[in-house]
């Protein structure tokens, strides 16, 4: 009986801690983004941020490239000409932003 108990607890345990691994947020090296760019599973950074430049422009302060759930994001910090800090996060196959969905109203498009 005790046995029985110990591996439900343990089934359990894992089972949960799986769940909480795949949902974390697993950063790459600045070698294993260029692989993914070689490879097309991800645009470059400079190709994301001259997108997203015309969106919101800024100076970018910090960018990390990272995959949760299977999906790979930019996760970008940009000081608007406003001098206020955004943060956004852009889907890094497309481009497009993830969050927020919209973009804040310290975002000025680049001017043409």
């Amino acid at each position: 009986m005790k046995v029985a108990i110990y591996l439900s607890v343990l089934i359990c345990f894992l089972k949960f801690s799986t769940l909480a691994f795949a949902s974390q947020k697993i950063e790459v090296e600045h070698y294993q983004a260029q692989q993914l760019v070689k490879g097309g599973e991800i645009l470059s950074l400079d190709v994301t941020l001259a997108g997203i430049q015309t969106l919101c422009h800024g100076k970018l302060i910090d960018a990390h490239l990272y995959q949760q759930n299977g999906h790979w994001r930019y996760e970008l910090q940009i000081r608007t000409i406003a001098s206020q800090l955004v943060d956004l996060t852009l889907d890094a196959k497309s481009g497009q932003l993830t969050h927020p969905t919209k973009l804040p109203s310290s975002c000025i498009a680049k001017p043409l």
